[in-house]
Parts: structure tokens; sequence; C-alpha cells
């Protein structure tokens, strides 16, 4: 069987941490794998299932070809769960937390190992996260709880003190993009991993979007101008919010990122931008802006992403960012 962290060579360290783990037989009950969108959790998450479940593992993965992997591959192994929202960008509900809490009264079916993945573990709302609260405080020494979020923060303290952490890192800029281009990604590498905010594998699913790029463009040029008033931050809104929300905000994110980092790195100093491609645009935008505003943005954006995925209007959630951004500037310095 193919080893599938060998093409994600930057999660080999994560990996190296999971096994140490087995190792020394210490298996937390509970274990969250956190990190940015697109960075690989989920290659990392079902890799390490997959070495638990297996009935001959090998050094590294599982051996690919034992009864318990050929139930992993058709996807009906009885011990390998998985609770996800039951449609993309809802919660987590309490119902289906109930639901794999009544299951996990069973044992294990095959061998003595079962794995619980919660993807993503931040959209569980409260009573659901309270609800699995209760089941790892008092852990079934068979059950691990595979918890994975782009947003920790977001879960609740106490799910967090019951959990062991693993960060998940994106790769430095120049292996990110040698891994692109050795996916056949070719010149449109360093925008792609720009617009995917540093992280490969979500920069390979938006590989072939068509018009993302130039979207991606016009997106940034409303943004500066709503900077310097010469667009209405409403109309822009109503724009943006047929745009996919946490896309949008992921490259919001990223600009303001770089904006940071011009704003307190020396003009004479070199500096590698995350959207290199917009370098110019940003350098001009920068031009009269606080850092404390630019930290007030960031916090902003990191806001709508959480209550984007509540019940919130993706209008209203453009409108505030575009009306705090277009307040950024000091009055004195408008155009």
């Amino acid at each position: 069987m193919s080893d599938p962290i060998g093409r994600y060579p930057w999660l080999a360290p994560a990996r190296r941490r999971l096994r140490a783990y087995l190792e020394a037989g210490r298996l937390p009950q509970g274990l969250l794998i956190s990190g940015a969108a697109g960075v690989g959790k989920g290659v990392l998450a079902d890799d390490f299932a997959r070495r638990l479940l297996c009935a001959s593992p090998p050094a590294e993965g599982a051996c690919g070809t034992c009864h318990a992997c050929r139930l992993v591959v058709a996807g009906n192994h009885p011990d390998y769960l998985h609770i996800e929202p039951e449609e993309a960008g809802k919660r987590i509900t309490v119902e289906l937390v109930r639901r794999l809490i009544d299951r996990l009264s069973l044992k294990p079916q095959y061998g003595a190992s079962r794995v619980v993945v919660i993807r993503p573990a931040h959209a569980m709302n409260m009573a659901a996260a309270n609800s699995l609260l209760k089941t790892l405080e008092e852990p079934d020494p068979h059950t691990l709880f595979l918890l994975i979020s782009e947003r920790p923060a977001q879960l609740p303290a106490t799910v967090l003190s019951r959990c062991q952490r693993l960060d998940v890192r994106l790769p430095e800029r120049e292996e990110a993009l040698r891994w692109l281009r050795g996916q056949g990604v070719g010149e449109e590498a360093e925008a792609l991993l720009a617009m995917a905010g540093g992280a490969p594998v979500r920069a390979v699913e938006l590989h072939g979007g068509g018009d993302l790029a130039q979207r991606r463009r016009m997106l940034f040029d409303d943004w500066v101008a709503v900077l310097r008033d010469e667009s209405d931050p409403l109309a822009v809104a109503e724009r943006w919010a047929k745009e996919d929300g946490e896309t949008v905000l992921i490259w919001l994110r990223g600009w303001i990122a770089d904006l940071i980092r011009i704003s307190s790195t020396e003009a004479s100093v070199p500096l590698r931008l995350a959207n290199a491609d917009l370098e110019p645009g940003l350098r001009k935008a920068a031009a009269g802006l606080d850092l404390r505003a630019l930290f007030a943005c960031l916090d902003g954006v990191d806001a709508a992403r959480r209550n984007l995925e509540g019940q919130a209007n993706r209008q209203l959630v453009m409108e505030e960012i575009l009306i705090n951004w277009n307040r950024s500037r000091p009055r004195g310095a408008r155009h």
C-alpha cells in the first residue's frame, strides 16, 4: 500500500509525534489535530486511524491488505466512525453526538481499537460539545477521538482540556512551491499558494478553478477602492456576498497580514509577502495605515469567520468588515 504521508512530506514531523505516542504506550483518548485549512490534517488523521485499525501494521502506515484495511478502504469499517455536519457549513448537533455515544456503548467489533473522527470539531454547537465532554471525561480505553479543527480557539475550554493537541504547521513557502510544481501546477503555483493562505493541499484544490485568480484580483481592487473612498462599502459587500464566504475571508486575512508585515518592517529591509503578486498594491495601501487599526481589522475577519459558521447573513458580515476597513485609514490621509 502506498504511503499517503510520503506524498505530503511536511506532515512527517506530526506523524513522528503520533508514532511516539504509540511507542511510549501513552495514546491519549482525545487528540486535537489543528492547523490551517488545506494543510492536510484529514490525511494525517486518516493515516493514523488506518494504522490503529490495521491487523498487521508495518513500520509506517497500514498494510493495506488485511481485512480491516480493506474495510477501511471500502468505507464500511464498523470501528472507524466519522461525525460531520449533515450539510456543509452547518453545525454538528447534539443529536449527532448522542447517536455516536449510543454506538460507543457497544464494544469494538474488530480488534481492540476504535477511532472516532470529528470534523470540523469547532462546528459542534454548545450542546453537542457538552455531550461529547461527558464521554471524554470517562473515556473508553479502546476508543480514540480525533478532533480536527482549523479554529481550535472556538472549542470550549472544557473540551480542549481533555485533549492532547497536535499542531500541523504549514510548510515553508519554497517547500510548498516545489511540491505544487511536482503536482503539475506550474506557473500558477505562487498565485495559487497565496490564494490558499499558504496551504498546499488547498492550492491544488483551487488549481483549474477557472477565473478564480481573476476574481481574487477583482476583490483586491474592490478592497483597495473601499479604503480610498473610491467605492461604496455597501455596494461592494453586495457583490462579495455572492462569493464563497470562507474563501473571501481567507484572502482578506492574508492581505491584512501582509499589510502588517509591510507596516512593521523598514522599507530598506527585503520582505517576502504571502501575496507577492499583489505587492505593489499592498505597499501603496499600507501607506498611512496604523498597526493597531490593521490588527483590529484582522480580529474582525476572524470574528466574521466564526459568524458565518452560524446563521449570520453573509452580506451583513461583509458590510461590517468593509465599513470598518474604510474607517481604518486616518481621515487626513484619504484621497
